[in-house]
């Protein structure tokens, strides 16, 4: 569907809330209603608005906070990047309040992207209402209609629920928005996932439609988030022998790593569920990766402040050493740095780190000694000059969702403001690695500890043969000392196998939005970020020196203030702020 989310973008504007800008053009708004879109056209059209506030674009965005890809919610706010950029004072402070616990309900940040995961469900609503009045509709046609238009609320859903815990959910009857939160809305997505699965099509028309099996992934991530490890072993197992993407085909990992983030080879096998980005069609930049657009691609110099964001963070990068087995070192990984060019000039001589680490650090942090994709072919490889402050952000770089320098132009557009280029490369909401990884949390929690340790190898044996990072040209070699390789030693021990499944989930999904959500899910959140991330990364950032997490609150974000106004009723507000705010 990536290249066909343009075509209805003028009809469902008026119902569902587009910005006008997407095409720009006038239309007599009185005439559109969801009686006049009760037609198979008119159901699709709503459906590809629903489609595209997965980007987080809509009325309410602000590229960053609205982003589909939650990079200032998860990965800034896991410890696995510094929020960048060039300080607290004059480069959004909300976005560093955040990434250092001090989010309050009055953010605009929050109401922003509060209002953008609603506006989705509001489409997905929007969809459901009218196609029961749309008579041209076949059977399978309105149960794909509405499968798709569920699994999207489910969606949604599911982000208003790991983003803020109480939240109310909408359905297509609600007619009197001022709605409680104190129920607990997981069995209600649940039933989305459910009916989606059971309804929707295995073999869709375009790439990107959410498909029985995308539906059956996200019903087998929520069960991981409800910890209802015996449903999702079940399902997991069904989707591994059974799974196919929308043009069906069986899931599989793909050969090579960076073909996830490869514009490329976007929809592949390994593509549960992506988010569809494109360029250069027409929409001034806003079917691109907007949210992402201050973090790639990494310009040489730095000529924005919004440039430089999503940084990784030290304790990131040293995570992907390997010992002298080629295996993690779970527990003394962060013992010492990994050398680093932190405040060194980009003239100044540096020799990066000579140990062991796993190829896929080098596919997910640029890194100063180490070619960034052929941005930097006959030019100085990355170091201070492409990085606004290495005192407020550090000396890495992000690497995942940017294009290739030789890519400019192709995957890459100038966002409606003309200063800063997006990107057209994919974001995997759900991949066939993350679907292993569930599987192997499962075995861990309720199965077998070596059956875990079978689908951790298979992730382990591809980052071993997949693809290798970009060489040394001027050498011809590999631009580090890659070494990984599997576990060889049978797993008996759950304590063992938990922490290996959840460290093996940090190194394969790292930058790519699932970090913190995974730390409130396992309940360790406050006591890994406040006696693990923070003891060494305080020495290594000053603005994160006086930082600590609170348990019970900072797992999930304040209520926004406007919100909880706006539902009061007979004098009381209906939504109840979260525990802490």
């Amino acid at each position: 569907m990536k290249k066909y989310i343009g075509i209805f973008i003028i009809t469902i504007c008026i119902i569902t809330g587009c910005k006008k800008s997407f095409l720009d053009v006038p239309i007599n708004a009185a005439a559109v209603t969801e009686e006049a879109l009760a037609t198979k056209a008119g159901v699709q059209s709503l459906l590809v608005g629903t489609y595209h506030d997965l980007t987080g674009m809509s009325l309410s965005s602000r590229w960053w906070t609205t982003s589909g890809t939650n990079w200032q919610w998860s990965d800034v706010t896991s410890g696995d990047a510094f929020r960048g950029g060039t300080g607290a004072t004059n480069d959004e402070p909300e976005g560093v309040g955040i990434e250092t616990y001090l989010t309050s309900p009055s953010y605009t940040y929050v109401l922003n992207k509060f209002k953008a995961v609603y506006d989705g469900v509001a489409r997905a609503n929007a969809v459901l209402r009218t196609i029961p009045k749309a008579t041209e509709l076949t059977e399978q046609e309105i149960k794909d209609a509405a499968g798709e238009a569920r699994f999207l609320r489910g969606h949604y859903h599911f982000q208003a629920k790991i983003l803020w815990n109480k939240v109310p959910f909408i359905d297509e009857n609600v007619v009197d928005f001022k709605v409680s939160n104190e129920a607990d809305i997981w069995p209600l997505i649940e039933a989305d996932f459910k009916y989606a699965y059971e309804n929707l099509s295995e073999v869709k028309e375009f790439k990107g439609q959410a498909n029985k099996w995308a539906a059956a992934c996200y019903l087998a991530k929520t069960y991981m988030f409800e910890k209802k490890f015996s449903e999702a072993h079940e399902l997991l197992n069904t989707i591994i022998a059974n799974g196919k993407n929308a043009q069906g085909v069986k899931y599989a990992l793909n050969p090579c790593y960076w073909d996830n983030f490869d514009a490329t080879k976007e929809n592949s096998t390994e593509a549960v569920f992506q988010i569809q980005f494109s360029v250069n069609d027409g929409s001034n930049g806003y079917n691109s990766n907007i949210g992402e657009a201050a973090n790639v691609p990494a310009t040489w110099p730095v000529s924005s402040w919004y440039t430089t964001w999503k940084q990784p963070s030290f304790n990131l990068v040293n995570a992907f050493k390997t010992d002298e087995n080629g295996l993690p070192m779970l527990d003394t990984f962060n013992v010492t740095n990994m050398p680093n060019d932190k405040n060194m000039e980009s003239w100044d001589w540096f020799v990066p780190y000579q140990g062991t680490v796993d190829p896929r650090l080098d596919h997910t942090v640029g890194r100063r000694g180490i070619f960034y994709l052929d941005y930097n072919y006959g030019s100085p490889n990355p170091g201070k000059d492409w990085i606004n402050s290495h005192d407020f952000g550090g000396p890495y770089l992000n690497k995942k969702g940017v294009y290739r320098y030789d890519e400019y132009g192709v995957y890459s557009d100038y966002y409606a403001q003309g200063y800063l280029q997006t990107s057209a490369v994919n974001y995997s909401l759900i991949r066939y690695a993350d679907v292993l990884l569930w599987a192997a949390e499962c075995e861990a929690e309720v199965g077998s500890a070596d059956k875990a340790r079978e689908y951790v190898n298979m992730i382990r044996n591809r980052a071993k043969t997949g693809c290798s990072v970009d060489i040394d040209y001027s050498t011809g070699s590999p631009s580090a000392n890659y070494f990984v390789e599997p576990y060889e030693d049978a797993w008996s021990d759950k304590d063992f196998a938990r922490k290996a499944v959840r460290f093996e989930r940090r190194l394969e999904l790292a930058l790519e939005g699932h970090r913190f959500f995974d730390l409130v899910r396992w309940g360790i959140a406050a006591d890994y970020i406040n006696n693990n991330y923070l003891v060494e990364e305080k020495t290594r950032i000053g603005h994160l020196q006086s930082v600590s997490f609170v348990a019970g609150k900072n797992e999930y974000l304040p209520l926004p203030q406007v919100e909880i106004d706006l539902s009061v009723k007979d004098g009381v507000p209906l939504l109840k702020q979260n525990p802490g705010y």
